[in-house]
Protein backbone atom coordinates (compact mmCIF):
# COMPACT_ATOMS: atom_id res chain seq x y z
CA UNK A 1 0.00 0.00 0.00
CA UNK A 2 2.96 2.27 0.32
CA UNK A 3 6.30 2.37 -1.44
CA UNK A 4 9.64 3.82 -0.46
CA UNK A 5 12.18 5.37 -2.75
CA UNK A 6 15.24 3.51 -1.51
CA UNK A 7 16.14 -0.11 -0.83
CA UNK A 8 15.45 -1.47 2.61
CA UNK A 9 18.08 -4.19 2.27
CA UNK A 10 16.14 -6.83 4.19
CA UNK A 11 13.36 -7.70 1.78
CA UNK A 12 15.19 -8.80 -1.35
CA UNK A 13 13.11 -10.78 -3.80
CA UNK A 14 14.63 -13.31 -6.18
CA UNK A 15 12.85 -13.01 -9.49
CA UNK A 16 12.92 -15.90 -11.94
CA UNK A 17 12.25 -13.45 -14.74
CA UNK A 18 14.14 -10.59 -16.35
CA UNK A 19 12.83 -8.33 -19.03
CA UNK A 20 14.45 -8.80 -22.44
CA UNK A 21 12.63 -7.36 -25.42
CA UNK A 22 11.36 -10.11 -27.73
CA UNK A 23 8.97 -9.66 -30.64
CA UNK A 24 6.13 -10.70 -28.34
CA UNK A 25 7.27 -8.21 -25.69
CA UNK A 26 7.07 -5.40 -28.22
CA UNK A 27 3.31 -5.94 -28.39
CA UNK A 28 2.92 -5.68 -24.60
CA UNK A 29 1.95 -2.63 -22.57
CA UNK A 30 5.15 -0.69 -21.89
CA UNK A 31 5.40 0.33 -18.23
CA UNK A 32 7.65 2.90 -16.57
CA UNK A 33 8.30 2.58 -12.84
CA UNK A 34 8.55 5.71 -10.71
CA UNK A 35 10.17 4.56 -7.48
CA UNK A 36 11.67 1.17 -6.66
CA UNK A 37 11.08 0.68 -2.96
CA UNK A 38 10.02 -2.41 -1.07
CA UNK A 39 6.34 -2.11 -2.06
CA UNK A 40 7.26 -2.05 -5.76
CA UNK A 41 9.46 -5.11 -5.41
CA UNK A 42 7.07 -7.11 -3.22
CA UNK A 43 3.77 -6.11 -4.84
CA UNK A 44 3.88 -4.33 -8.19
CA UNK A 45 6.56 -6.47 -9.85
CA UNK A 46 5.03 -9.85 -8.91
CA UNK A 47 1.56 -8.64 -9.92
CA UNK A 48 2.85 -7.56 -13.34
CA UNK A 49 4.64 -10.88 -13.77
CA UNK A 50 1.56 -12.92 -12.86
CA UNK A 51 -0.63 -10.97 -15.30
CA UNK A 52 1.83 -11.15 -18.19
CA UNK A 53 0.41 -8.39 -20.43
CA UNK A 54 2.98 -5.71 -19.60
CA UNK A 55 6.72 -5.22 -19.84
CA UNK A 56 8.76 -2.75 -17.81
CA UNK A 57 10.88 -0.69 -20.20
CA UNK A 58 11.91 2.24 -18.00
CA UNK A 59 12.39 3.16 -14.36
CA UNK A 60 13.25 6.27 -12.37
CA UNK A 61 15.05 6.37 -9.02
CA UNK A 62 16.87 9.16 -7.21
CA UNK A 63 20.13 7.37 -6.36
CA UNK A 64 22.71 5.42 -8.32
CA UNK A 65 22.47 2.61 -5.76
CA UNK A 66 18.79 2.10 -6.50
CA UNK A 67 19.28 2.41 -10.26
CA UNK A 68 21.90 -0.33 -10.15
CA UNK A 69 19.53 -2.51 -8.13
CA UNK A 70 16.88 -1.98 -10.81
CA UNK A 71 19.39 -3.02 -13.47
CA UNK A 72 20.33 -6.17 -11.56
CA UNK A 73 16.69 -7.06 -10.96
CA UNK A 74 15.11 -6.25 -14.32
CA UNK A 75 17.95 -6.56 -16.82
CA UNK A 76 20.21 -4.46 -19.00
CA UNK A 77 17.51 -3.30 -21.43
CA UNK A 78 15.74 -1.16 -18.84
CA UNK A 79 16.12 2.56 -19.50
CA UNK A 80 17.08 4.26 -16.25
CA UNK A 81 16.38 7.86 -15.28
CA UNK A 82 17.46 9.96 -12.33
CA UNK A 83 14.06 11.64 -11.96
CA UNK A 84 10.44 10.94 -12.77
CA UNK A 85 10.39 14.12 -14.86
CA UNK A 86 13.02 12.67 -17.19
CA UNK A 87 11.19 9.37 -17.45
CA UNK A 88 7.87 11.04 -18.26
CA UNK A 89 9.48 13.27 -20.88
CA UNK A 90 11.92 10.89 -22.56
CA UNK A 91 10.68 7.32 -22.19
CA UNK A 92 8.55 5.52 -24.76
CA UNK A 93 6.09 4.10 -22.25
CA UNK A 94 2.34 3.55 -22.44
CA UNK A 95 1.78 3.90 -18.71
CA UNK A 96 3.58 4.61 -15.45
CA UNK A 97 3.24 3.06 -12.02
CA UNK A 98 4.09 5.35 -9.09
CA UNK A 99 5.15 4.18 -5.63
CA UNK A 100 7.12 6.83 -3.78
CA UNK A 101 7.15 8.24 -0.22
CA UNK A 102 3.99 10.07 0.83
CA UNK A 103 5.63 13.49 0.66
CA UNK A 104 6.38 12.97 -3.05
CA UNK A 105 2.94 11.63 -4.05
CA UNK A 106 1.48 14.97 -5.06
CA UNK A 107 4.43 16.08 -7.20
CA UNK A 108 4.89 12.75 -8.96
CA UNK A 109 1.17 12.28 -9.61
CA UNK A 110 0.81 15.84 -10.92
CA UNK A 111 3.72 15.34 -13.31
CA UNK A 112 2.24 12.05 -14.54
CA UNK A 113 -1.14 13.69 -15.15
CA UNK A 114 0.54 16.48 -17.13
CA UNK A 115 2.42 13.91 -19.26
CA UNK A 116 -0.79 12.40 -20.60
CA UNK A 117 0.38 8.85 -19.86
CA UNK A 118 -1.90 6.36 -18.16
CA UNK A 119 -1.00 6.29 -14.48
CA UNK A 120 -1.31 3.78 -11.63
CA UNK A 121 -0.65 5.35 -8.24
CA UNK A 122 -0.86 4.77 -4.52
CA UNK A 123 -3.04 7.00 -2.32
CA UNK A 124 -2.96 9.56 -0.82
CA UNK A 125 -3.09 12.11 -3.62
CA UNK A 126 -1.56 14.64 -1.22
CA UNK A 127 -0.63 14.84 2.46
CA UNK A 128 -1.70 18.49 2.64
CA UNK A 129 -5.39 19.18 3.20
CA UNK A 130 -5.34 22.41 1.22
CA UNK A 131 -3.90 20.65 -1.83
CA UNK A 132 -6.26 17.68 -1.97
CA UNK A 133 -9.10 19.54 -3.79
CA UNK A 134 -6.62 20.82 -6.40
CA UNK A 135 -5.15 17.39 -7.16
CA UNK A 136 -8.61 15.80 -7.26
CA UNK A 137 -9.74 18.47 -9.74
CA UNK A 138 -6.71 17.70 -11.90
CA UNK A 139 -7.53 13.99 -11.79
CA UNK A 140 -11.13 14.63 -12.80
CA UNK A 141 -9.95 16.83 -15.67
CA UNK A 142 -7.29 14.41 -16.92
CA UNK A 143 -8.06 12.86 -20.32
CA UNK A 144 -6.02 9.71 -19.72
CA UNK A 145 -6.63 6.67 -17.53
CA UNK A 146 -5.80 7.35 -13.88
CA UNK A 147 -6.04 4.43 -11.49
CA UNK A 148 -5.65 4.44 -7.70
CA UNK A 149 -4.47 1.19 -6.14
CA UNK A 150 -7.39 0.36 -3.84
CA UNK A 151 -6.45 -3.29 -3.44
CA UNK A 152 -8.61 -3.99 -0.40
CA UNK A 153 -11.75 -3.47 -2.45
CA UNK A 154 -10.81 -6.31 -4.81
CA UNK A 155 -11.11 -8.97 -2.10
CA UNK A 156 -13.75 -11.52 -3.21
CA UNK A 157 -14.84 -12.07 0.39
CA UNK A 158 -16.14 -8.51 0.51
CA UNK A 159 -17.99 -8.99 -2.78
CA UNK A 160 -19.54 -12.16 -1.37
CA UNK A 161 -20.70 -10.23 1.72
CA UNK A 162 -22.35 -7.64 -0.54
CA UNK A 163 -24.15 -10.42 -2.43
CA UNK A 164 -25.38 -11.96 0.84
CA UNK A 165 -26.73 -8.61 1.97
CA UNK A 166 -28.59 -8.12 -1.31
CA UNK A 167 -29.98 -11.66 -1.05
CA UNK A 168 -31.36 -10.90 2.43
CA UNK A 169 -29.18 -13.55 4.07
CA UNK A 170 -28.80 -11.52 7.29
CA UNK A 171 -31.99 -9.50 7.07
CA UNK A 172 -31.91 -5.72 7.03
CA UNK A 173 -28.39 -4.33 7.19
CA UNK A 174 -27.67 -2.41 10.40
CA UNK A 175 -23.95 -1.64 10.42
CA UNK A 176 -20.56 -2.64 9.02
CA UNK A 177 -17.33 -2.26 10.97
CA UNK A 178 -13.88 -2.51 9.40
CA UNK A 179 -11.05 -2.75 11.93
CA UNK A 180 -7.36 -2.19 11.22
CA UNK A 181 -4.67 -3.21 13.70
CA UNK A 182 -1.08 -2.39 12.69
CA UNK A 183 2.24 -1.33 14.11
CA UNK A 184 3.08 1.42 11.61
CA UNK A 185 2.71 4.23 14.11
CA UNK A 186 1.39 7.72 13.39
CA UNK A 187 3.24 10.29 11.30
CA UNK A 188 4.77 13.15 13.27
CA UNK A 189 3.74 16.66 12.18
CA UNK A 190 1.14 15.27 9.78
CA UNK A 191 -1.32 17.75 8.25
CA UNK A 192 -4.01 15.05 8.01
CA UNK A 193 -5.60 12.86 10.66
CA UNK A 194 -5.15 9.08 10.75
CA UNK A 195 -8.62 8.20 9.46
CA UNK A 196 -8.31 10.59 6.52
CA UNK A 197 -4.86 9.21 5.68
CA UNK A 198 -6.14 5.61 5.58
CA UNK A 199 -9.75 6.04 4.53
CA UNK A 200 -9.32 5.73 0.76
CA UNK A 201 -8.78 1.99 1.13
CA UNK A 202 -11.07 1.30 4.08
CA UNK A 203 -14.04 3.50 3.22
CA UNK A 204 -13.87 2.08 -0.30
CA UNK A 205 -14.56 -1.33 1.25
CA UNK A 206 -17.53 0.06 3.20
CA UNK A 207 -18.91 1.72 0.06
CA UNK A 208 -18.59 -1.46 -1.99
CA UNK A 209 -20.23 -3.74 0.56
CA UNK A 210 -23.06 -1.36 1.41
CA UNK A 211 -23.52 -0.30 -2.22
CA UNK A 212 -23.94 3.35 -1.27
CA UNK A 213 -22.03 6.42 -0.08
CA UNK A 214 -22.15 8.22 3.27
CA UNK A 215 -23.73 11.65 3.59
CA UNK A 216 -21.95 12.67 6.80
CA UNK A 217 -19.06 11.65 9.06
CA UNK A 218 -18.33 11.79 12.79
CA UNK A 219 -14.73 11.39 13.95
CA UNK A 220 -14.00 10.01 17.42
CA UNK A 221 -10.28 10.67 17.58
CA UNK A 222 -7.74 9.40 20.05
CA UNK A 223 -5.28 11.55 21.97
CA UNK A 224 -1.78 11.55 23.40
CA UNK A 225 0.28 11.99 20.24
CA UNK A 226 1.71 15.40 19.36
CA UNK A 227 0.27 16.79 16.17
CA UNK A 228 -2.85 16.09 14.20
CA UNK A 229 -2.47 12.35 13.56
CA UNK A 230 -3.25 10.04 16.47
CA UNK A 231 -2.46 6.32 16.72
CA UNK A 232 -6.01 5.31 17.68
CA UNK A 233 -9.09 6.65 15.95
CA UNK A 234 -12.64 5.78 14.92
CA UNK A 235 -14.97 7.27 12.32
CA UNK A 236 -18.70 6.70 11.93
CA UNK A 237 -20.27 7.12 8.49
CA UNK A 238 -23.99 7.63 7.93
CA UNK A 239 -25.28 5.64 4.94
CA UNK A 240 -28.88 6.82 5.25
CA UNK A 241 -29.47 4.99 8.51
CA UNK A 242 -26.95 2.19 7.97
CA UNK A 243 -23.79 2.81 9.98
CA UNK A 244 -20.33 2.30 8.56
CA UNK A 245 -17.54 2.28 11.14
CA UNK A 246 -13.79 2.42 10.54
CA UNK A 247 -11.62 1.67 13.58
CA UNK A 248 -7.85 2.08 13.29
CA UNK A 249 -5.11 1.33 15.79
CA UNK A 250 -1.60 1.69 14.37
CA UNK A 251 0.44 1.38 17.57
CA UNK A 252 -0.13 -2.35 18.02
CA UNK A 253 2.63 -4.88 18.72
CA UNK A 254 0.82 -7.86 17.20
CA UNK A 255 0.56 -8.76 13.51
CA UNK A 256 -1.28 -6.48 11.10
CA UNK A 257 -4.92 -7.50 10.78
CA UNK A 258 -7.95 -6.26 8.86
CA UNK A 259 -11.35 -7.66 9.80
CA UNK A 260 -14.81 -6.72 8.54
CA UNK A 261 -17.93 -7.40 10.65
CA UNK A 262 -21.33 -7.08 8.97
CA UNK A 263 -24.42 -6.94 11.18
CA UNK A 264 -28.03 -7.38 10.07
CA UNK A 265 -31.21 -7.74 12.09
CA UNK A 266 -31.24 -11.49 11.30
CA UNK A 267 -27.58 -12.43 11.33
CA UNK A 268 -23.98 -11.38 10.87
CA UNK A 269 -20.93 -11.99 8.68
CA UNK A 270 -17.24 -11.75 9.61
CA UNK A 271 -14.46 -11.63 6.97
CA UNK A 272 -10.71 -11.77 7.59
CA UNK A 273 -8.91 -9.86 4.83
CA UNK A 274 -5.57 -11.64 5.12
CA UNK A 275 -6.73 -15.24 5.52
CA UNK A 276 -9.87 -15.07 3.38
CA UNK A 277 -11.83 -16.80 6.15
CA UNK A 278 -15.42 -15.75 6.67
CA UNK A 279 -18.09 -16.88 9.04
CA UNK A 280 -21.84 -16.35 8.81
CA UNK A 281 -24.74 -17.05 11.11
CA UNK A 282 -28.34 -16.11 10.39
CA UNK A 283 -31.95 -16.86 11.19
CA UNK A 284 -32.39 -18.26 7.69
CA UNK A 285 -29.56 -20.77 8.19
CA UNK A 286 -29.05 -21.35 11.94
CA UNK A 287 -25.62 -22.34 13.17
CA UNK A 288 -22.25 -20.76 12.49
CA UNK A 289 -20.84 -21.59 9.04
CA UNK A 290 -17.21 -21.08 8.01
CA UNK A 291 -15.62 -20.94 4.60
CA UNK A 292 -12.76 -19.29 2.68
CA UNK A 293 -12.86 -16.86 -0.20
CA UNK A 294 -9.36 -15.71 -1.16
CA UNK A 295 -8.03 -13.42 -3.88
CA UNK A 296 -5.67 -14.75 -6.53
CA UNK A 297 -2.76 -16.64 -5.02
CA UNK A 298 0.11 -16.40 -4.47
CA UNK A 299 -0.51 -12.89 -3.20
CA UNK A 300 1.54 -9.97 -4.51
CA UNK A 301 2.32 -9.02 -0.89
CA UNK A 302 -1.23 -7.83 -0.02
CA UNK A 303 -4.39 -9.72 -1.03
CA UNK A 304 -6.08 -8.01 -3.97
CA UNK A 305 -2.97 -6.39 -5.47
CA UNK A 306 -2.91 -8.83 -8.39
CA UNK A 307 -6.54 -8.06 -9.19
CA UNK A 308 -5.93 -4.32 -8.87
CA UNK A 309 -2.91 -4.31 -11.20
CA UNK A 310 -4.79 -6.47 -13.73
CA UNK A 311 -7.75 -4.07 -13.59
CA UNK A 312 -5.33 -1.23 -14.36
CA UNK A 313 -3.97 -3.08 -17.39
CA UNK A 314 -7.57 -3.72 -18.48
CA UNK A 315 -8.15 0.02 -18.23
CA UNK A 316 -5.03 0.82 -20.27
CA UNK A 317 -6.18 -1.56 -23.01
CA UNK A 318 -9.76 -0.24 -23.04
CA UNK A 319 -8.86 3.41 -22.26
CA UNK A 320 -11.51 3.31 -19.53
CA UNK A 321 -11.04 2.73 -15.79
CA UNK A 322 -14.20 1.34 -14.22
CA UNK A 323 -12.50 0.97 -10.82
CA UNK A 324 -9.98 3.16 -9.03
CA UNK A 325 -10.92 5.98 -11.38
CA UNK A 326 -10.91 9.71 -10.77
CA UNK A 327 -14.60 9.84 -9.80
CA UNK A 328 -14.07 7.15 -7.16
CA UNK A 329 -10.99 8.92 -5.80
CA UNK A 330 -12.84 12.25 -5.73
CA UNK A 331 -15.63 10.76 -3.64
CA UNK A 332 -13.23 9.04 -1.23
CA UNK A 333 -11.24 12.23 -0.73
CA UNK A 334 -14.47 14.18 -0.19
CA UNK A 335 -15.32 11.75 2.60
CA UNK A 336 -11.79 12.08 3.97
CA UNK A 337 -12.00 15.88 4.10
CA UNK A 338 -15.35 15.61 5.91
CA UNK A 339 -13.45 13.60 8.53
CA UNK A 340 -11.01 16.49 8.89
CA UNK A 341 -13.90 18.92 9.36
CA UNK A 342 -15.41 16.65 12.02
CA UNK A 343 -12.08 16.59 13.83
CA UNK A 344 -11.99 20.38 13.88
CA UNK A 345 -15.62 20.89 14.91
CA UNK A 346 -16.12 17.86 17.15
CA UNK A 347 -19.45 17.13 15.47
CA UNK A 348 -20.98 15.51 12.41
CA UNK A 349 -19.64 16.92 9.14
CA UNK A 350 -21.43 16.69 5.77
CA UNK A 351 -19.70 15.13 2.78
CA UNK A 352 -19.32 17.85 0.16
CA UNK A 353 -18.27 16.46 -3.21
CA UNK A 354 -15.01 17.70 -4.72
CA UNK A 355 -15.21 18.63 -8.38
Amino acid sequence: MQGTAELQGTDKVNYAWRYEMSDMDKRKIKIGLIGFGSWVRRAHLPALEYDGRAIITAAAAATEKTRQEIRRTLGEEIRLFGSYGELLEKSDTDAVMIAVPDEVHEEALSAAIASGKAVFYEPPVSIRRSRIPIIVHNLLSAPQVTFANLELGFHPGFARAADMIRDGEIGNLQKITITLHAGWGSAVNSDVCLIDRMSCWYVDVLNRIIGAYPSRVLLLDGSGNPGRMQSVSTAIYDYDGVWGIFQAEVNRKDETSIVVDVTGDEGNICINYFTGAYGIQSVRHPGLRFSYDCPLEPYADYPGVRESVSAFLDAVESCDASQGNAATVARLNSIGLATEESKDTGSWAPVNMLR
